[in-house]
């Protein structure tokens, strides 16, 4: 198993997965169609989109965090 110590990692790999895997779904559904390529196609641009959004989450994370504490009384 993995550290507790890593947990907040593992909880934005978590849900950067699975936004990505819904949302390049979609995306090649919309793009491609649902033609015999569509699998490959697919978690070609999982694999792709999984490198950008799980950074982009670690950074989110805290910015979205200190928006909030400004906006919330």
């Amino acid at each position: 198993m993995i550290s507790r110590k890593y947990s907040h990692y593992v909880f934005v790999a978590t849900m950067a997965m699975g936004m990505t895997l819904v949302l390049s779904f979609v995306a090649t559904a919309n793009n491609q169609g649902f033609s015999s390529q569509f699998v490959a196609v697919w978690l070609q641009s999982v694999g792709w989109s999984f490198c950008i959004a799980f950074p982009t989450a670690l950074f989110m994370q805290s910015f979205a965090k200190w928006v909030t504490e400004m906006l919330v009384i």
